[in-house]
């Protein structure tokens, strides 16, 4: 068995296949390949990144392809320590009433306006020809909570992400955001993984609080909207680590089931 121990700002990480498997999967952990967690693996230690604290995450579902995302900070954190950073700038594309394309820095979409994309420049200390992406919403929007409730925020997150691997190849080569990413839910784990399982108990409450919901059925037992719910939001009921119970226990908490309104019918 492959082991990879390197050096990360954060100190010493020893990965293998084996943990990689048992503890950093989002999703259905069984169904991962052997060659998406080396994959994972190369990617993390190359770029010395630490999946116990959340920097880079192995999401599968079913049997698709897995795709491998970094941590919300990791690019400009690692822009920002780059000796050529020199500065940034991002916004919005839009189309207003006019039918007029207008490029606007930050995310402010006025009512009547039409968002079409996203842009970012980035700039370096040894050129005044900046690093430009543009980015179209049509390529990129899912349809998830988040690109529904902030569509101008993540579309400029897509164009800033694309312009500062663009600038630094040797610090982002081969990482991607979740939010350019399709199949990814909007919602990852951030809490640092500690090898270890859920307890019995802790699935115990789960299951409880999940029936307060309509997510379960004790009379038959059937888990099968938790797991779903599960999924959906990157986790995998039957091997749910110790530090992502609380993580589901807080949106079971904010689950609210959708009311089904039956019309009565009136016989003439």
């Amino acid at each position: 068995m492959e082991v990879a121990i390197y050096e990360t700002e954060h100190g010493k990480v020893e990965l293998t296949p084996d943990i990689i498997k048992r503890y950093l999967v989002s999703g259905d952990s069984e169904r991962v390949t052997d060659q998406e967690v080396m994959m994972f693996l190369n990617i993390c230690k190359y770029q010395k990144l630490n999946p116990f604290l959340r920097e880079a995450y192995l999401i599968k579902f079913g049997n698709s392809p897995a795709n491998i995302v970094v941590g919300k900070d990791t690019f400009t954190k690692r822009a920002y320590r780059n000796p050529r950073y020199n500065g940034i700038k991002a916004g919005i594309v839009i189309l207003n009433r006019q039918g007029e394309s207008i490029y606007r820095e930050g995310s402010l979409k006025a009512p009547g306006e039409q968002l079409i994309g996203g842009w970012a420049e980035v700039y370096l200390k040894d050129t005044d020809i900046p690093v430009r992406a543009e980015v179209s919403m049509e390529e990129y929007a899912k349809k998830q909570a988040t690109w529904n409730t902030m569509p101008a925020t993540m579309i400029r997150k897509v164009a800033l992400v694309q312009a500062l691997r663009e600038a630094f190849p040797e610090d982002l080569q081969g990482l991607y955001d979740q939010a350019e990413m399709p199949n990814v839910p909007d919602k990852l784990p951030e809490k640092e993984v500690i090898p270890g399982g859920a307890t019995k108990q802790q699935k115990i409450e789960i299951v409880k609080l999940a029936e307060l919901k309509g997510l379960y059925d004790s009379a038959i037992k059937d888990t099968s909207k938790l797991e779903e719910f599960c999924k959906n939001n990157g986790y995998d009921l039957k091997k749910l680590k110790y530090e992502e119970v609380g993580e589901v226990m807080k949106l079971l908490s904010e689950y609210e089931q959708e009311e089904v309104i039956e019309a009565e019918i009136v016989e003439e």
